[in-house]
């Protein structure tokens, strides 16, 4: 213990900024790893204007690199970015958001709808599900 009281002042410094380098690098280097911890995200929203039966699907998922809408692929630009037409049918409906990553990190985001014809507005409740 007394070994380590008489250490002069460049070994305090030259231990500090070596712990403070290593803490930098630990914490750069989880922020740019996160997306494996995390997978693939899906942010999503469904709009609806006037009396069309005519919805726009709209959303970005980060990391995705495969995502389908019912069923059917879809494409996303770069930054994840996608937005795809949809025709509304009266009754109950579900559409279905599924994105994979390149690590197979799967997640499904369900929107269950529920339009009537002539009516203002569509009713929406949606679900997320993610599979790993």
């Amino acid at each position: 213990m007394t070994e380590i009281k008489n250490k002069n002042i460049k070994w305090w410094i030259g231990l500090t900024s070596c712990t403070l380098l290593f803490i930098v690098i630990g914490i750069f280097s989880y922020m740019k790893m996160s997306f494996l911890m995390n997978g693939v995200q899906i942010n999503a929203k469904i709009e609806k204007n006037g009396d069309s039966p005519v919805a726009v699907v709209t959303g970005k998922a980060p990391n995705a690199t495969y995502i389908s809408l019912n069923g059917r692929e879809i494409f996303i630009d770069k930054d994840g970015t996608f937005k795809e037409t949809i025709a509304l049918i009266p009754g109950f409906s579900v559409v279905t958001i599924d994105a994979s990553d390149k690590f197979g990190n799967n997640r499904e985001k369900k929107f269950q709808m529920m339009y009537q014809e002539g009516a203002p507005s569509v009713a929406f409740k949606s679900s997320e599900i993610i599979n790993y």
